[in-house]
C-alpha cells in the first residue's frame, strides 16, 4: 500500500539544494521509495533501523545509523528538517525538541502523516515549540503535510514548551518478577512486559525437560532482550540476541551486561549476516512495518530461523493467534507443530 503522507514529503525533499539539512528515516519506509530520493550532499540521513541505513548507503546518501542522538551535530547548524512521523509518540515529541535546537534561525521543519498518527496534533505541538504557525498542506485521505519555520527560541521558551518525550534519550528499567531490565523508548512494548513473550517464558520453564538442553540460543528480533534474560535464568547456553533497531540493540547489551549473560547482541536485517549455528531460535516476531501489517516479514525470520537451526534444533515462535505462522512453516521445516495456545497468543515449534 502506498503512503501517501510519505509521498508528500518526497516531494519537498526532492526540492531540496539548500543549506545543510537532516532526513529522519523510521522503519516506516521502503527501499524503492529511498531509491526515488535525490542524493544531495547538504541532505544528511539518519536512521534507527539497519535495513534502512542499508538502503540508503547503497543509494548513495550520506548516512547514519543512530538512536536518534544529536549530540554530535552543532546546535543551530541546520536549514531544514524533513520527517515522515513514527509510531511512537515519545520518538515523535523527541525529534521536534531536537528541531528547537538544531534548526537555525528561519530553519524549516517539515513533518508529514495521517490525521489518525496524530500528524495535526504534532504540527500544532512544533508550531508553540518553534514560535510560528505551522503552513498546512492537506493531501488525499486524511494525509497532512506541515512546514513550520523556526524562530529564534531562547532556552527559557524551551524549557516551557518542550514535548513530553518519556527522557528519550535516558534508560528506563521495568520489572519482570524479580528482575529489573533495561528499557527505551524507541522499543516495541518498552514500557511493558509483552504477555507473548511470557507466554513463551512460561512454556519453556515448564517443558525443559522434553526439549534438547541447547548450548546455543539465538533470540531473533530480540527488543530490550526479554526473551534472552528470562531465558538464561533457567537455561544456561550462548545466547545471541539481534534486532535492526539500533535503540532495542543498545538497550539489550545493556540488558546482557547487567545480567551477566554469556553472548553478543547484534544490530542486523532478520539476522541475515549471522552465521551461528543454534540449537534454540526463540522469536516473537514483528508483524507490522511501520504503521502497516508486512505478511512478508513473519516469512523473512521463519526463514532465518531455518538458515540457524542445527540439523537437531528446535525454533520457537510465539504469534497472535490469528497468524497464520504454520501456512508459512510448513514448506520451510518438516515439523510445525502449535504446542500451546491461549485467547491472545499461540505457540508454534519448528524443526528441520
Amino acid at each position: 500500500m502506498k503512503d501517501l503522507a510519505w509521498q508528500l514529503l518526497h516531494t519537498v525533499l526532492n526540492t531540496h539544494g539548500g543549506g545543510p539539512a537532516l532526513w529522519l528515516v523510521d522503519e516506516n519506509i521502503s527501499a524503492q521509495d529511498i531509491a526515488a530520493v535525490k542524493v544531495v550532499d547538504t541532505l544528511q540521513a539518519v536512521t534507527n533501523r539497519y535495513d534502512v541505513y542499508q538502503a540508503l548507503q547503497a543509494k548513495g546518501f550520506n548516512a547514519r545509523l543512530s538512536d536518534y542522538d544529536f549530540s554530535e551535530f552543532e546546535a543551530r547548524s541546520f536549514s531544514a528538517i524533513y520527517y515522515r512521523v513514527s509510531k511512537e509518540k515519545a520518538v515523535v515529541h523527541h525529534i521536534i525538541n531536537a528541531a528547537a535546537r538544531y534548526l537555525k534561525p528561519l530553519g524549516e521543519l517539515y513533518l508529514a502523516g495521517y490525521k489518525n498518527e496524530g500528524i495535526k496534533t504534532y504540527s500544532d505541538k512544533a508550531a508553540n515549540l518553534l514560535a510560528n504557525p505551522a503552513e498546512k498542506h492537506r493531501g488525499s485521505r486524511s494525509t497532512l503535510l506541515a512546514t513550520i519555520v523556526c524562530a529564534d527560541v531562547d532556552q527559557k521558551a524551551f524549557s516551557v514548551n518542550r514535548l513530553d518525550d518519556k527522557h528519550y534519550t535516558d534508560f528506563a528499567t521495568i520489572n519482570a518478577g524479580e528482575l529489573e531490565l533495561v528499557t527505551k523508548p524507541g522499543v516495541f512494548g518498552w514500557q511493558k512486559i509483552d504477555q507473548g513473550s511470557a507466554f513463551l517464558i512460561d512454556y519453556l520453564k515448564d517443558h525443559m525437560a522434553s526439549l534438547p538442553q541447547p548450548e546455543s540460543v539465538v533470540d531473533l528480533g530480540c527488543g530490550y532482550g526479554y526473551l534472552s534474560v528470562m531465558a538464561s535464568q533457567f537455561l544456561p547456553a550462548r545466547y545471541v540476541a539481534t534486532d535492526n533497531n539500533i535503540t532495542a540493540v543498545n538497550s539489550c547489551a545493556q540488558n546482557f551486561s547487567q545480567h551477566h549473560i554469556d553472548g553478543e547482541v547484534l544490530i542486523d536485517n532478520c539476522a541475515q549476516s549471522i552465521n551461528t549455528k543454534a540449537d534454540l531460535v526463540l522469536c516473537n516476531p514483528p508483524f507490522h512495518q511501520g504503521f502497516d501489517i508486512d505478511s512478508d516479514l513473519t516469512l523473512r525470520f521463519l526463514q532465518s530461523c531455518k538458515r540457524l537451526l542445527n540439523a537437531k534444533g528446535v525454533g520457537l515462535f510465539v504469534v497472535n493467534g490469528f497468524i497464520p505462522l504454520e501456512k508459512k512453516a510448513a514448506p520451510l521445516f518438516s515439523r510445525v507443530e502449535v504446542v500451546a495456545s491461549n485467547r491472545s497468543f499461540k505457540l508454534v515449534l519448528l524443526s528441520l
